[in-house]
């Protein structure tokens, strides 16, 4: 079971600690007024210490409603992340909202330095996409109702709604493609680990290779994080194996990407030594050399129902249903040897 969220301070919280009265507490922290420099900083210390800021996040969410919206991804050079905006700027625009976009990349700490600047500039609702990491921040922001839905990755200890691909069916589907062909020696390149669209994909990979026989000690397990540099040293790893893979399975399009470099590299072809499928497509997939196949994901519709989903929960403040799935299809090429 997840821990309660933590309890968020609140103004009598730092009087109390400072030893002075809430009016003095707002008076100091709205500079309006005199107080003495000891005061002074006994409020800003206690206020500090117990995280209280009631600037940028109270008096903004009891504001009026701004038809702006926030979306926080986490790497907008990712081919897939400019879909996702295409198809949340396209929701938005026929509802007269406006969309301010924000790139963490990847980066837990600056993803909550652009949440507090969303709200500041008093967002109705926020769509994000979140970076690895813990996301206790986010406790205060639902107290004060904050409109939140994420999209893509799914934050599972926390009462959001998420809109996310059918990553373990997509998974799934597209390993038993691999299995069904005759492969049995088969090699995964994980995205980030701790994120829950790899965990779903690896869940998927898994239960397709039980339905044949096979547990999961004979997959062969290998983290690209994400990055075109980590997925390439990946792929190498995966080829220096013993015995190596039939087949590479890679989690998503810059995992793929590397892995097709890091053959070329080797002099391994594909998919004649090797062959390859990717999770989600993307523009130049099929100019490639060989084509790739992939279990193709729906960003753009995946922006577009999480729009929906926000003004569901603008509108009744209700985050359920948890979880919305956009279905996935397989897309055969030549690179898994078809």
């Amino acid at each position: 079971m997840s821990p309660p969220p933590p309890r968020v301070s609140r103004l009598k919280d730092v009087a109390r600690r400072a030893g002075v009265s809430t009016a003095t507490v707002s008076r100091i922290l709205n500079e309006r007024g005199a107080a003495s420099d000891e005061a002074r900083g006994r409020v800003l210390r206690a206020a500090q210490e117990l995280d209280y800021h009631p600037n940028w996040l109270a008096r903004s969410l009891r504001g009026l409603r701004t038809n702006t919206i926030g979306l926080v991804l986490p790497d907008i050079e990712n081919p897939f992340f400019p879909s996702v905006v295409k198809g949340v700027e396209q929701a938005a625009s026929a509802r007269g909202w406006n969309v301010i976009l924000c790139n963490t990349d990847e980066d837990v700490g600056r993803e909550e330095a652009l949440v507090r600047t969303l709200v500041e500039r008093k967002i109705d609702g926020l769509l994000l996409c979140p970076a690895a990491g813990p996301h206790a921040y986010m406790a205060r922001y639902l107290e004060h109702g904050l409109a939140v839905v994420t999209v893509n990755r799914a934050l599972r200890d926390l009462p959001l709604a998420s809109v996310t691909s059918d990553n373990a069916g997509g998974a799934r589907e597209g390993m038993r493609h691999l299995l069904a062909k005759g492969f049995r020696r088969l090699a995964l390149i994980l995205g980030t680990p701790n994120l829950s669209t790899t965990q779903d994909r690896l869940a998927g990979c898994r239960m397709a290779a039980q339905e044949f026989g096979l547990g999961p000690e004979d997959l062969l397990v290998r983290i690209g994080y994400g990055r075109t540099a980590q997925g390439f040293e990946a792929a190498l790893d995966c080829m220096d194996s013993q015995p190596g893979p039939q087949a590479i399975f890679a989690f998503n399009n810059l995992m793929a990407e590397a892995a097709l470099m890091a053959m070329r590299q080797r002099g391994i072809r594909c998919p004649e030594e090797i062959a390859l499928l990717g999770f989600d497509d993307f523009r130049s997939a099929a100019a490639l050399t060989p084509p790739l196949s992939v279990v193709e994901q729906n960003p753009v519709g995946m922006g577009a129902k999480a729009v929906e989903e926000l003004a569901r929960v603008i509108e009744t403040g209700q985050s359920s249903p948890p979880i919305s799935l956009i279905p996935t299809r397989l897309v055969i090429r030549a690179s898994c040897g078809c």
